[in-house]
């Protein structure tokens, strides 16, 4: 026989013993643990200590307490930062986007940039701007007021 099958079946049994004390289990299932603690000692000690415990929470009286207890929700801060980093996000992007745009000198025709072989890398310039951005403006800090020196 497997040694993990009395195992299986015990966890299943003391399982089913808390079931069973909410009237949740079928007539079977109440004939099948039945059977099952009179063949095991341990799962039968076990049913007996969680009968007692019930027993006697349920027939306790009733304790009232001074203060109620407040369960407090979580704080809408987490929605604020979560709605302020995607800001922050996308005026990075468009930031970057302006940077690029503006690096690019003006051409008679928008096609005329991607003939020959196309540069998909930005300007070292433009690198350098973002990276600068990016020191200056940390997630979770607000940014620095409008005309300071970055």
């Amino acid at each position: 026989m497997n040694p993990v099958y009395p195992q299986t079946v015990c966890s299943r049994v003391r399982e089913q013993v808390s079931l069973e004390l909410d009237g949740e289990v079928s007539q079977l299932e109440q004939r099948m643990l039945e059977a099952h603690l009179e063949r095991c000692p341990r799962c039968a000690a076990y049913a007996a200590d969680v009968r007692d415990f019930t027993d006697r929470m349920r027939s306790a009286p009733h304790a009232f307490m001074q203060r109620p207890v407040v369960v407090r929700r979580r704080s809408p801060l987490t929605a604020i930062r979560l709605q302020a980093g995607v800001a922050a996000a996308f005026a990075l992007a468009a930031l970057g986007l302006g940077t690029q745009l503006a690096a690019v000198p003006e051409q008679s025709s928008s096609l005329t940039r991607f003939e020959g072989e196309p540069s998909l890398s930005p300007s070292r310039a433009v690198i350098e701007q973002e990276q600068a951005i990016l020191r200056v403006v940390k997630a979770g800090r607000p940014l620095p007021p409008r005309g300071s020196v970055i």
